[in-house]
């Protein structure tokens, strides 16, 4: 199990990601403090302090979290970290998969070349 309290400047995107799904991890995030966009394939939702969202391993919907406010953004990440995890990121303009199986731990484009 992991747990990550980071925190969003105001008017930035999530640094850490881009929007991805991941292939054996859940992931659930809890708004502390300010609000942060939940960005997913189904459009944009608006999470406020007390608010969460939850990602099942294997759904193929990609999330991130963007702060647009003017105040810092404190949420909690919490998730299973499974070893055997990879990461698949979901925007048209970006090619990559992290820990595909052929490359453990690395980035790979979506093709499977070498970044």
């Amino acid at each position: 199990m992991s747990l990550r309290k980071p925190a969003l400047d105001p008017r930035t995107v999530e640094t850490l990601s881009m929007r991805h799904w991941h292939t054996h991890e859940d992931e659930f995030v809890f708004v502390l403090e300010g609000e942060v966009v939940l960005r997913t394939d189904a459009g944009e939702q608006l999470l406020a302090a007390g608010m969460c969202a939850g990602f099942p391993a294997g759904v193929q919907e990609g999330h991130q979290l963007i702060n647009r406010s003017a105040a810092d953004a404190v949420y909690l990440e919490i998730s299973n970290r499974d070893s055997a995890d990879g990461a698949h990121y979901t925007d048209p303009d970006v090619d990559l998969l992290f820990s595909p199986p052929h490359a453990p731990g690395r980035f790979t484009r979506r093709d499977g070349t070498p970044v």
